[in-house]
């Protein structure tokens, strides 16, 4: 969601949200699952008051008027978080086009390679039709991630002005997570692209098409993206399926998105009063057991090197459940007992003095299979959230990393945002000269790696521009330095994704980013094989 922080923000919101409804005769608006009102144009309306976007609305029996404080516009819905009453009442209202939404409905229940080839040649046809220099040399729709540029995405090879431009394009019935992976997919093809070939051939442009709406983390990661080096340059456009418009984005500066309000953070706070179970679960393995509590959620979590297996939360913890759950089908399967039923164990239980016995039993299992040297490595307690694992062993040994880098500062799992996802950050500390440090951890290959990075790397700059950490609490007796933060990217080292140094040769100078390689039996103890400055 975009959050509105002052008089232009609620000017411009009420302008977009209003350009949205107009493309429909009637909306419904709902809060939550609940129907509230089917909304006609003359029983609405937005206006702008003292820096607020104030967002009315009115039927024979009821109206209603709230502050707008965030909104995200989509496809066939407008999302709208409002608060009323001095912002003791909160709500979510969800604004839905039924005649678009029924269409939406129609092209989502096409089979996958369809719907996308299907939106390959309307975002031809758009280009085409709106640009008039443009010239198609070559489409191509290809899905999965077999090659290293590949993705659901729909490639364009165009002829522009004289000039090669390669297009990706994702369409709107993907997940936000590949639309935000477009960046990646872009860069390692344009790289590929211009390899093989030399002078006029090589692209000069390469442009990113992505859904109305759904465009907030490429423009901040191009933001901070540098492809002069691959001789091109890089421009976001929204595509409207449903207008049939192809509207540029304009990209922001750095200046402008390090002083824009940044997306949400929800920070560390001290441990809540023990539960009256606390004491007793860590006294089942004191040197492994870890107790951490979960951001905003009013529950403590209980781990094994990363693999939580309880969780008290309630009233003073009174309420604990315990037990290991994955959806991997192969991982289920062997967390199963004889003829195909689950083993108490393993199944989501409440703490009681009658069972505490089982929960005995579970964190002996675990502690014998999840170590560096188990009998049986294929045992999903040995082989699920491998990369919480390498976590858990950086946070209690984060100099393993860096000499230089402070162990008494060690925040993880603090919660952010990429576009609607929710997401966090994995380590951020802080080196002895007072300069932050944010630390992303792979224990597979990832080809988003460099750029998750980038993400979580730009929300705590924002943040310390803003002196965020000082207000809460953060980092307490140092006085941190004025520099923006340095990025750890952090994998086994025979674990970087291939395309790896490709996208991370493209992260602006700006972000000091580094590559540490680590040992592959990381699990007996991290060491540190490799370190070299990627950008």
């Amino acid at each position: 969601m975009i959050h509105i922080t002052d008089n232009e923000g609620a000017a411009q919101a009420k302008y977009q949200i209003e350009m949205a409804l107009l493309k429909g005769a009637s909306w419904q608006l709902a809060d939550g699952r609940s129907l509230l009102v089917a909304l006609e144009r003359d029983s609405y309306e937005f206006n702008v008051e003292w820096g607020k976007l104030i967002f009315a609305w009115w039927d024979d029996e009821r109206s209603q008027s709230w502050n707008v404080t965030d909104y995200e516009i989509g496809a066939v819905e407008l999302r709208l978080r409002a608060v009323r009453g001095l912002g003791r009442e909160t709500a979510v209202f969800t604004l839905r086009d039924p005649a678009r939404q029924r269409m939406r409905q129609q092209l989502d229940a096409l089979p996958t390679a369809q719907r996308r080839s299907n939106y390959a040649a309307a975002l031809t046809n758009l280009i085409t039709g709106q640009i008039v220099s443009a010239r198609v040399l070559r489409v191509n729709v290809r899905g999965g991630r077999a090659s290293s540029s590949a993705g659901p995405y729909a490639r364009l090879v165009l002829n522009v002005g004289g000039e090669v431009v390669l297009a990706l394009g994702v369409d709107a019935g993907e997940a936000q997570a590949e639309i935000d992976s477009v960046v990646t997919a872009g860069l390692t093809w344009l790289a590929g692209f211009n390899q093989r070939r030399t002078g006029k051939q090589q692209a000069q442009q390469l442009w990113f098409c992505v859904p109305r709406g759904r465009s907030q983390t490429v423009v901040e990661r191009l933001t901070f993206i540098d492809v002069t080096h691959l001789v091109a340059r890089a421009a976001c456009f929204e595509v409207d399926e449903d207008c049939e418009e192809l509207i540029a984005v304009r990209p922001a500066t750095q200046g402008e998105l390090l002083n824009a309000h940044p997306r949400e953070l929800r920070w560390p706070r001290e441990m809540a009063v023990a539960g009256r179970w606390r004491e007793r679960i860590l006294n089942l393995a004191p040197d492994l057991i870890e107790a951490r509590e979960l951001v905003n959620r009013d529950a403590e979590s209980y781990a094994i090197h990363g693999l939580e297996f309880a969780r008290a939360s309630g009233h003073e913890r009174a309420r604990v459940s315990f037990g290991v759950m994955n959806s991997e089908p192969e991982n289920q399967r062997r967390l199963m007992g004889a003829h195909g039923k689950h083993r108490e164990h393993h199944l989501p239980t409440i703490l009681t003095e009658a069972n505490f016995s089982e929960l005995e039993g579970l964190v002996r299992e675990i502690a014998r299979h999840r170590c560096a040297n188990p009998d049986d490595r294929r045992h999903p307690f040995y082989r699920l959230r491998a990369e919480a694992w390498l976590e858990s062993l950086l946070r209690r040994n984060i100099s393993a990393l860096d000499l230089t880098l402070d162990e008494r500062f060690v925040y993880s799992q603090i919660p952010t945002w990429r576009a609607d996802e929710r997401s966090v950050i994995d380590l951020l500390t802080v080196n002895h000269e007072g300069r932050l440090v944010v630390i992303e951890i792979k224990a597979a290959e990832d080809p988003d790696l460099p750029l998750q990075g980038l993400d979580y790397w730009l929300r705590v700059e924002q943040a310390r521009g803003r002196g965020e950490f000082e207000q809460r609490g953060l980092f307490p007796g140092l006085t941190l330095d004025a520099e923006p933060p340095l990025l750890y990217l952090a994998a086994p080292r025979l674990r970087f994704h291939r395309t790896f140094s490709t996208v991370a040769h493209c992260l602006a100078p700006q972000v000091e980013a580094y590559r540490l390689g680590l040992n592959a039996d990381w699990r007996g103890g991290v060491r540190l094989h490799t370190r070299e400055r990627v950008n």
